[in-house]
């Protein structure tokens, strides 16, 4: 830029073709996670206090709300590009004013605030709060375009007489002296470098600058991640979508964080098997995945930020993944492997605890994840864990809510994880990031990853999920006992005639007689490639 600012004012470029590309602009910017506004103790100046009726007229009374409870409370939402920079500053800024705090008071408070959350979105944005280039490519093209024939037309400009004292007349066009308005402006701006172009362009004045000087916008590659980063600002608003973004980052672990255009279409037929055979992951999940890729980059396209073909178009999970449909139950020697990994390795111990609550439980993964402290009752007769619908966690069906006995290694991991946290989530790490029905992604890939090393082969039928089968199995194989009973006991069948849940001793008699026969199953069931373990930790 330097060299072509330079260029300009010789004169030496004139009319000439220019090709510059532009660097894409990232909110992912390591040096935004640092920025971190406390707002818990707010200092009012003198001249805010002036200000209060003019800025309460406007944004702040749209903020500041009185509640029932008579506090006020001052509400505004992040920008959805300033939420993604910066994730830890949640959703809004939100404060509720001490009790009795009289109207003219909590609105002098509120300008604060709000001058607060303006000087953060600035330095969020920085350099004035420029779009990025997706967005301010179109927008300079389009100022471009309409005034192309004025540009053209030719400025007589008088700079000076001869010694004659004849008036010197210079010819340029409305491109060349527009060129240098924009220049003496961002000297005017930010001065001159050392040497003497324009300290700080804008990404703007660089395209204006760019297609004034004859040259053309050449796109910048989009990446993956920043296709992402478009979805979620401009399509949901700044939410994330939990299964693009886990899309994403496993498209990124496999392949990198590569331009779209440079994705061929085996690399995504190899990202899918990739899913399928070293994840482990079943039919829906790998469907999943495509589909948030594909809408990803056909969105992008839409904003005109991608040009070329989609590559995500045109596949179809592999027929390998078909199988997953049908998730196995763990054999004995799988149980066996796991307990061995178990007793040898050094596995956290709320990771040890979830996998002994799915084994003797036979609790769907989001039930366990989605367990809190004051959901187990410990001390009676009978240990259990009621499993139930809130509003921050989901079940699979109303029929789901159940008291599910703790017998044996499951209640003493259950102690052990209450003793660490006495209140909240009894397993915070693994608990789900959402209210959506079947939110286990973090749980189910650390146990995935524990039968894996335990040795068991890896298949979309053999993951976290097949414990509930396991128990399942077992509940199938144990005599003397009724359909109904094995169905309500695994949550999937409500007892009839007014009765909500099975019986709690009915649950322990028929999980204490299933839970000698669990992995008891036929090996025709598997095959010998599922039945040969690996060795080795």
């Amino acid at each position: 830029m330097a060299e072509l600012v330079d260029a300009l004012r010789s004169g030496r470029s004139s009319r000439k073709g220019v090709e510059v590309r532009v660097l894409f602009w990232a909110p992912e910017n390591l040096a935004l996670r640092f920025v971190f506004i406390w707002f818990s103790k707010i200092h009012v100046a003198p001249q805010v206090q002036n200000e209060v009726q003019s800025d309460a007229m406007g944004i702040v009374l749209k903020n500041l709300k009185l509640l029932p409870n008579g506090k006020y409370q001052f509400r505004r939402v992040w920008p959805a590009d300033v939420r993604l920079a910066v994730p830890e500053l949640g959703r809004e800024l939100k404060r509720t004013f001490a009790d009795g705090l009289a109207r003219d008071s909590a609105i002098v408070q509120a300008v604060a605030l709000n001058r607060e959350f303006d000087a953060t979105v600035q330095k969020v944005r920085g350099s004035g709060g420029e779009l990025p280039v997706w967005e301010l490519q179109p927008i300079i093209q389009t100022w471009f375009d309409n005034q192309a024939r004025e540009l053209t037309s030719i400025v007589r400009q008088s700079v000076g007489y001869d010694r004659d004292h004849n008036e010197i007349l210079v010819e340029e066009t409305a491109a060349e002296l527009e060129i240098e308005r924009i220049i003496r402006n961002a000297e005017k701006r930010s001065g001159n470098d050392y040497d003497g172009n324009p300290g700080n362009l804008t990404l703007e004045e660089e395209m204006k600058i760019t297609l004034l000087n004859g040259g053309r916008l050449v796109p910048p590659p989009l990446t993956i991640q920043q296709a992402y980063e478009l979805y979620t600002v401009k399509k949901n608003d700044g939410r994330v979508d939990r299964y693009a973004r886990s899309a994403v980052n496993q498209f990124i672990e496999f392949s990198g964080n590569v331009p779209i255009g440079a994705i061929r279409s085996s690399q995504v037929m190899d990202w899918l098997d990739y899913l399928v055979k070293d994840r482990g992951q079943v039919y829906e999940t790998v469907k999943k995945r495509l589909g948030a890729l594909k809408a990803i980059v056909n969105f992008a396209k839409r904003r005109d930020a991608f040009r070329g073909e989609n590559p995500f178009v045109g596949h179809k999970v592999p027929d390998a993944a078909k199988a997953s449909k049908d998730r196995l139950p763990f054999h004995h020697t799988h149980l066996a492997a796991i307990d061995h990994h178990l007793a040898i390795s050094g596995v956290r111990d709320e990771t040890r605890w979830v996998i002994q609550l799915l084994k003797y439980t036979g609790c769907r993964p989001s039930e366990i994840g989605g367990l809190k402290a004051e959901d187990l009752s410990l001390d009676g007769d009978v240990p259990f864990a009621l499993v139930r619908w809130s509003e921050d966690r989901r079940l699979k069906t109303r029929d789901s809510e159940r008291r599910v006995p703790l017998l044996g290694p499951a209640l003493d991991a259950a102690r052990a994880a209450r003793a660490r946290h006495a209140t909240g989530w009894l397993f915070p790490k693994l608990a789900p990031s959402s209210n959506r029905i079947n939110d286990n992604q973090a749980l189910s890939a650390r146990i995935n990853k524990v039968i894996r090393k335990a040795g068991v082969p890896a298949s979309p039928q053999l993951v976290c999920y097949s414990f509930r089968h396991t128990m399942a199995a077992a509940l199938d194989q144990t005599p003397n006992l009724a359909h109904a009973v094995r169905e309500r006991a695994l949550g999937r069948q409500r007892a009839q005639y007014g009765a909500r849940e099975l019986p709690i001793q009915e649950s322990v008699d028929a999980l204490t007689r299933a839970i000698p026969l669990l992995g008891k199953v036929d090996e025709v069931l598997y095959g010998p490639e599922l039945l040969n373990l690996k060795t080795g930790d």
